[in-house]
């Protein structure tokens, strides 16, 4: 996946069309656990994995986010 489909998918996990790769996820008011527990499943169901709880934490941005999983 890419970065383009990345964002696409983080926009519909956050229902949000205003998403970019450098969105930062402080500024994003949808950004909740329940968005979190959204972005570990699709992790997990696309790239295979499963980010932990402290890399999540550690991220600023979208582009952080996409790039736990490569």
């Amino acid at each position: 996946m890419d970065e383009k489909q990345f964002t696409e998918k983080m926009k519909a996990i956050l229902d949000n069309e205003n998403i970019t790769l450098d969105s930062s996820l402080s500024e994003i008011e949808e950004w909740d656990s329940l968005s979190v527990v959204s972005y570990i499943a699709m992790a997990n169901t696309v790239f295979g994995c499963k980010p932990s709880p402290e890399q999540i934490k550690s991220c600023a941005t979208i582009k952080d986010l996409y790039s736990i999983l490569q």
